[in-house]
């Protein structure tokens, strides 16, 4: 259950070294910076940016489900000598990578046992955090949407 957005804005840049935190190749801590303020100020007051592996999530909430924003980048080509993107200068190539996303992990016994009994509803909270990032995103005259990669 995960709504996606592509997008292409010279707001975001990516921070030398800034790949450290994920994995080589794998930017979008501005991006995720810039989503957790706005996330704030639609009701998310815990939000907060963590580095995954796979790029940055800013986590929403974390009580009886796990409720995220992801974000990351596509970049245009990989060198083929170390396997790094080659990141363009002034950034405008980058494709941003935005989606949302609810899950109950299989530790949290209790979520589990009230979704199997239909009593957690992660739907309508998976909902708006989707309708709150895609107004956050076209409010945003920097932001461009685009077709993903």
């Amino acid at each position: 259950m995960d709504a996606k957005y592509w997008i292409r804005s010279e707001l975001f840049k990516i921070q030398p070294d800034e790949d450290k935190e994920t994995n080589p190749g794998r930017y979008g801590k501005e991006l995720g910076q810039w989503l957790c303020r706005k996330l704030k100020t639609q009701g998310y007051e815990d939000a907060e940016l963590i580095a995954e592996d796979w790029g940055w999530c800013v986590m929403c909430k974390r009580e009886n489900y796990l409720l995220w924003v992801g974000c990351g980048s596509i970049l245009p080509e990989i060198s083929s000598e170390n396997l790094t993107p080659a990141i363009p200068q002034g950034n405008p190539e980058i494709v941003w990578h935005v989606f949302t996303e609810v899950e109950v992990p299989f530790f949290f016994f209790k979520s589990n046992f009230l979704k199997f009994l239909g009593k957690l509803d992660t739907r309508t909270v998976y909902e708006k955090l989707n309708r709150d990032l895609k107004q956050i995103l076209e409010q945003e005259p920097g932001i461009r949407f685009c077709e993903g990669t």
